[in-house]
């Protein structure tokens, strides 16, 4: 029996490296609830918010449906991608007008 797109989500939430947010470093020991879709990140509660004031989506982990290609996209991108890949020459956190943790 294949895993449900909701569940294959919040396994991808609980793995090391979505467990501390690209965008603060804010760590979570048990995983952040939401994604922001235009990055493929799961980020923190108050990096969402900064998201969502930008116009970026940002959807529920627990709240909203999943499709096999939303996971898909999660899998091969997440947080390890965003740090490499958008943020490899950004200030370091809580530097330059980068955010701090929490």
């Amino acid at each position: 029996m294949a895993i449900s797109p909701e569940a294959a989500i919040k396994k991808l939430a609980r793995s090391p490296p979505n467990l501390t947010c690209p965008n603060c470093g804010t760590y979570s020991k048990y995983g952040f609830t939401t994604i922001c879709i235009k990055y493929h990140t799961f980020v923190c509660n108050a990096c969402k918010s900064s998201h969502q004031a930008v116009s970026h989506r940002c959807k529920s982990l627990t709240m909203s449906s999943w499709d096999h290609g939303e996971v898909l996209a999660l899998q091969t991108k997440g947080n390890d991608y965003a740090r490499r890949v958008w943020l490899a020459y950004a200030p370091e956190v809580g530097v330059g007008g980068r955010p701090r943790e929490g």
